[in-house]
């Protein structure tokens, strides 16, 4: 099977409940072996999130993938919306120090400018 064919093919869990689609395959080149499968977990007609799952966790694969491990989709679906927010506020974060820092530069900029212009007043006083 080749992976592109993976990809879309619904994924069910040890329940055989609809998990989700698989969005994505990590392969291991050295190895030669499917390392993980991303699949998307639909939420609703305009919202989804995905989980990775590890390919030990893979039973079979047929017209379905089949995972060897029971997924609560409703959990893993909460769980990935807090990982989304948190990675939103660590962004957020980082555009605040990022802002800060250009802030900085610009009064160091200034700063410098001033001392250049003073030092130049200075060294065009005549001595008489």
């Amino acid at each position: 099977m080749k992976i592109k064919q993976l990809l879309g093919m619904m994924a069910l869990d040890a329940n055989a409940n609809e998990v989700g689609k698989i969005d994505d395959v990590e392969f291991d080149k050295e190895e030669g072996q499917i390392t993980a499968l991303t699949i998307v977990l639909k939420k609703n007609i305009i919202s989804s999130n995905k989980i990775e799952v590890d390919f030990e966790d893979v039973k079979s694969i047929g017209d379905y993938v089949l995972l060897n491990k029971e997924i609560n989709k409703a959990a893993a679906i909460e769980e990935a919306e807090k990982a989304k927010k948190a990675t939103k506020e660590e962004v957020a974060e980082v555009e605040e120090v990022e802002a800060e820092i250009v802030d900085e530069a610009e009064e160091a900029e200034e700063e410098v400018a001033e001392a250049e212009e003073e030092a130049e007043e200075a060294t065009d006083v005549k001595i008489e």
